[in-house]
């Protein structure tokens, strides 16, 4: 099993919480007849949040984490979430090309935009917004 690259990464990704280990098949549990187009997915890379960061659905903010740390892709990935929660931003870090691919077709049906960044610092810029207020 390769171990993702979390504990090596700036402040607070590095307080990365993982929820589900990368290629798992995780059941959204919806109820009967949600109209939702996604039941589950599987995780092509550890995924899991941010402690002190939250999203739109009022949850930790969610983060899929790689195990790559040079020459990889970071970015930030904008999924329709049903009539409750109208959308979502979930980031990734230390993906390769492939993964964020993986990760692009597991969510197509949802999927609003997809927004690359240049540099781990270019993503902590845009999670700041998410950041629990004191």
């Amino acid at each position: 099993m390769v171990v993702n690259i979390a504990s090596q990464l700036p402040q607070p990704l590095n307080t990365f919480v993982m929820d589900v280990l990368q290629n798992t098949y995780y059941d959204f549990k919806l109820k009967p007849g949600s109209s939702y187009p996604l039941k589950g997915v599987t995780y092509s890379v550890d995924y899991g949040n941010i402690p002190g960061y939250t999203a739109e659905d009022g949850h930790e903010l969610d983060l899929f984490v790689g195990n790559k740390l040079d020459d990889s892709e970071q970015g930030c990935i904008f999924v329709d979430r049903g009539p409750d929660i109208p959308h979502e931003h979930k980031f990734y870090v230390g993906l390769t090309t492939h993964e964020v691919a993986q990760i692009e077709a597991e969510l197509k049906p949802v999927l609003i935009e997809h927004t690359r960044l240049n540099t781990v610092e270019d993503l902590l810029d845009r999670i700041e917004e998410f950041k629990d207020k004191e």
